[in-house]
């Protein structure tokens, strides 16, 4: 018997080790808290990312010149693969997707391209009138929004018709300064814009529904070269994160600050800091976590130092969602001018995080150690008897 002890003892100690290193990777994702991730491939700052079916999908950026990469992440994974590269290398550009195409606007020459990951090809489009530096995008009831940068306008595209329009600009433009560049998501059908001049209107609203603005609760501190990301209520509480260089003197001591807003009571708290250095990257969101990737380390003068870097914070209340969430309704995939590229699958649905702690999982594995144990003695005595 002390024998078959021992040949027990093995497996359950390994399956016990294996749990533990399980666990402890769990608990180390806090919430507001950071974690290191697998970088790119490629380094690189001035990139656009976006999220397509639960893949990230780093677009473009510069890496000592514009580059036209495209490299798709599976968070499942933890790995990058490379992609078809945008037809145009582009840097400091407008970014959204629109039923399950990404498209991509130049802030230099206007080109507009259309992505699939489907069949990983790209499509180019009517040109965005207006090009400027320091633009982004953002997609609200079937229509693409692209405000902010040097020149002071508000361009909508229509996806399905090709077609530009032109609405109601920012009343204070939050970025009129080359190269920089505003912080945008969509909230309950309403897009938040996020800039760093002046303080007061570092937070400006914009509806679609009646093209027009208003203002927000201020940034507490006001940031430069900002991204943002916003929870949906299925995971997590519903929030806007907002990450950014604290000033624009850079240095090597130069801070990428965070902060939370809460819609409901229209104020702001700071939350943890990015450990490393994303300036000029980019964030977006997949399953209430946020992913902050590429961007640099700022030197004196204004110099920044591409990074690969790829992180990820779990926000505020992660594991519960929001109690006033309300999923959407269903929504058909509009019909699509016809392309030599083949149609586009449905608008993919929201899948659920898996619970935080799997506790189904481990029960489940205990049990089966348990039982397999437990044959394994009857065998043995059996044989002995």
């Amino acid at each position: 018997m002390k024998k078959l002890q021992s040949n027990l003892s093995i497996p359950i100690l390994v399956f016990i080790l294996c749990v533990s290193s399980f666990l402890v990777l769990k608990v180390e994702a806090l919430e507001d808290s950071w974690t290191t991730l697998t970088p790119m491939q490629v380094e690189r700052t001035g990139l656009g990312v976006v999220a397509v079916d639960g893949k990230i999908y780093a677009i473009g950026g510069r890496d000592f010149g514009k580059v036209d990469t495209v490299e798709e992440y599976d968070p499942q994974l933890n790995n990058w693969t490379y992609r078809t590269p945008i037809p145009e290398p582009m840097s400091l550009f407008a970014i959204t997707v629109h039923h399950g195409k990404i498209y991509c606007f130049s802030s230099e020459t206007g080109a507009t391209y259309a992505y699939t990951p489907l069949y990983d090809t790209w499509e180019n489009k009517t040109s965005l009138p207006n090009p400027r530096s320091g633009i982004k995008a953002n997609t609200v009831n079937d229509k693409i929004y692209v405000q902010g940068g040097k020149i002071h306008s508000m361009d909508v595209y229509d996806p399905i018709t090709d077609i530009w329009t032109t609405k109601t600009p920012m009343p204070v433009n939050a970025y009129p300064y080359y190269g920089w560049s505003c912080a945008t998501v969509v909230l309950d059908g309403r897009i938040h814009v996020f800039g760093a001049l002046p303080l007061e209107y570092s937070h400006q609203i914009y509806d679609p529904s009646t093209d027009s603005w208003s203002l927000g609760a201020p940034l507490i501190e006001d940031y430069y070269y900002s991204v943002a990301g916003v929870t949906t209520g299925v995971n997590a509480p519903k929030r806007i994160y907002i990450f950014g260089a604290e000033k624009w003197e850079w240095s090597v001591n130069v801070a990428i600050g965070s902060q939370s807003y809460d819609p409901k009571a229209d104020t702001w708290i700071e939350c943890a800091s990015i450990p490393s250095g994303h300036l000029k990257g980019d964030a977006v969101v997949v399953d209430d976590r946020l992913y902050v990737i590429g961007g640099g380390v700022p030197f004196l003068g204004g110099i920044i130092d591409e990074d690969p870097l790829n992180s990820l914070y779990t926000p505020i209340g992660f594991g519960t969602p929001d109690p006033a969430y309300v999923p959407p309704e269903p929504t058909p995939t509009p019909t699509i001018s016809p392309t030599p590229t083949p149609s586009l699958s449905p608008t993919p649905t929201s899948t659920l995080e898996p619970e935080s702690f799997p506790t189904t999982l481990v029960i489940a594995s205990v049990a089966i150690v348990v039982i397999v144990g437990l044959g394994i003695i009857l065998y043995y005595k059996k044989r002995r008897s």
